[in-house]
């Protein structure tokens, strides 16, 4: 309820945090976004990890939304990602066997982003617009050679884009089949206007024809590298005896198809190393999400056990090259608390799972257990670091621990935490309500006698709870208590200052607290609706309530 970008560039800003599970995948592009800004790099970075990037960003909510097709946003952003069951390890599956899709998506994400710094770099510049212009009609004739951006089929792509009811979100709206030939223009283009600069500058004395051919031979160059890098990639991978992964589900077409693709796989999993990283979630007691333990049945009827579905999984990043990679398993307390044994009984299932995996010759790169309660619980000695991170072969696992609410002190069992929030809104207007006249929606409140009340501006709309009305809330205002009257309204509320006969320093303007800071403990209003501190804080409307951190 925080904000995770804030609550993560305040993290790496002054404790040098560079690994974050925030909970959908929205929040981590804006999160991947915000700290990989050029802004934001010398001052979040450089500080802590030199030119470094951050080094882990994932989600943690069970099934990716819209999978496969959302694991081209897992991909792209380089945001590691929770697989959370069979269903979605099988999308997984589908996707890796679509090398098309992944290729397109790829391209369509640099021709945007080209696209988009193009048109920034010419707005405001005449004389650079002309230049591009004069030299459109020149520079389409530079890119009618095939390559192998552009080795897939007008009818493949027409056909995927139609069976998923959109199109492509490329330079100018257009087929797949355009998207190589859009992202060569902008890139001749741009070598052509930093030519026509050279020359305008004397830096460039060469002739016109000879500027030309300059510029075609560069431009070339550019592209034979990047299929020079994918064919010396193949090469290798055939050196090693590793097959290119083929879906054996697919019909013959679509798995001739993919065989002409596998450079694209071969490069990406080679030369530039950029894979989807993935974390098995398991199910040890929570019955949320993630694998079973044991063997069990599918929605089919088919028994199937985890460790089988993780070594499909990873055979597909070994020997098929296909560009993704385990990187740990993971799992959630449900009762951490200093009374329960549940604790102890999650963590023994956790342990047995993560021994058959790596029985199986399956290293398991990080491994994370641990919630905020968990952690700070004195008298858990469920996590031994022997147990969990040691392995027989290779490197030893690293652990990890999810600190969520504790990082805001929202955990009212752990005496030494602080609740960093504090809920205020300002006092709009004051008035007197004479005896027999009622407060708010519904006369909930009837006036006892002559009373005064502030209307602060705040509401149910804004978060805070419709249930605190009619004398269960209070606030502070000028260090005093007063109790919330009458219905808590969608945009107001009101409180009552207490006889009209008597003096009240209140006035018009005046900050009033909801909960936290000098006022009411953020514990004690969870307490008094029997909910969670988190629940309050999540529900305030991120849109209508301003923000401000304090340090």
């Amino acid at each position: 309820g925080h904000g995770a970008i804030d609550t993560a560039t305040h993290l790496v800003d002054k404790v040098g945090a560079n690994a974050f599970a925030v909970a959908t995948l929205k929040e981590a592009i804006e999160l991947r976004k915000a700290l990989d800004s050029s802004s934001n790099n010398e001052r979040l970075y450089r500080k802590f990890h030199g030119s470094e990037p951050l080094e882990q960003l994932s989600t943690r909510r069970d099934s990716p939304v819209g999978f496969p097709r959302c694991f081209n946003d897992y991909y792209h952003y380089q945001i590691e990602c929770t697989i959370s069951g069979p269903e979605v390890a099988d999308a997984l599956k589908q996707w890796v066997s679509n090398p098309f899709d992944i290729k397109r998506h790829l391209v369509e994400r640099v021709s945007q982003a080209t696209k988009q710094e193009f048109s920034t770099n010419l707005t405001g510049n005449p004389e650079r617009e002309k230049q591009v212009d004069e030299g459109s009609t020149e520079i389409s004739t530079v890119v009618t050679n095939s390559s192998a951006l552009t080795d897939f089929s007008q009818t493949s792509v027409s056909k995927h884009l139609s069976s998923i009811g959109m199109k492509s979100a490329t330079l100018n709206s257009t087929s797949g089949e355009n998207l190589a030939k859009e992202f060569r223009q902008f890139l001749q283009t741009e070598q052509k206007v930093a030519a026509a600069a050279q020359e305008a500058t004397g830096l460039s004395k060469t002739s016109t024809h000879s500027a030309k051919e300059e510029k075609e031979t560069a431009t070339t160059q550019k592209f034979q590298g990047i299929e020079a890098a994918a064919r010396a990639s193949v090469q290798r991978q055939a050196e090693e005896g590793q097959p290119a992964f083929v879906d054996k589900s697919l019909d013959k077409d679509d798995s001739e198809s993919i065989s002409s693709t596998s450079s694209f796989l071969m490069f990406t999993a080679g030369s530039s190393k950029q894979r989807l990283r993935w974390h098995a979630m398991v199910d040890s007691g929570m019955a949320r999400d993630g694998f079973k333990t044991e063997c069990f049945l599918d929605g089919e009827g088919i028994q199937r056990d985890t460790v089988e579905i993780i070594q499909e999984l990873v055979n597909l990043q070994t020997y098929g090259a296909a560009p993704i990679e385990f990187f740990g398993m993971c799992t959630h307390m449900a009762d951490a608390n200093l009374t329960s044994t549940y604790t102890s009984s999650q963590i023994h299932r956790f342990k047995s799972l993560l021994k058959r995996v790596r029985n199986a010759g399956i290293s398991v790169p990080t491994i994370s257990t641990d919630n905020s309660s968990a952690l700070l619980t004195p008298n858990l000695t469920h996590f031994d670091s022997f147990d969990l991170l040691e392995q027989n072969f290779g490197l030893n696992s690293h652990g990890f621990v999810r600190c969520g609410g504790a990082l805001y002190g929202q955990r009212s069992s752990f005496t030494q935490l602080q609740t960093v929030s504090t809920l205020i809104a300002t006092v709009r207007h004051v008035a007197v309500v004479k005896r027999g006249h009622s407060v708010g929606y519904d006369r909930a409140y009837i006036a006892p006698h002559d009373i005064r009340i502030a209307t602060l501006a705040i509401g149910f709309g804004d978060g805070y709870p419709r249930e605190l009305g009619n004398g269960k809330g209070h606030v502070y205002i000028r260090d005093s208590l007063y109790k919330v009257v009458g219905n808590v309204c969608m945009d107001m509320l009101m409180v009552e200052l207490g006889r009209a006969s008597e003096f009240s320093e209140v006035r018009v303007g005046d900050t009033a607290t909801l909960w936290g800071g000098s006022g009411v403990p953020l514990a004690t209003v969870a307490s008094t609706l029997g909910t969670t501190q988190s629940a309050l804080t999540c529900a305030i409307d991120k849109s209508r309530v301003l923000r401000e951190y304090v340090v």
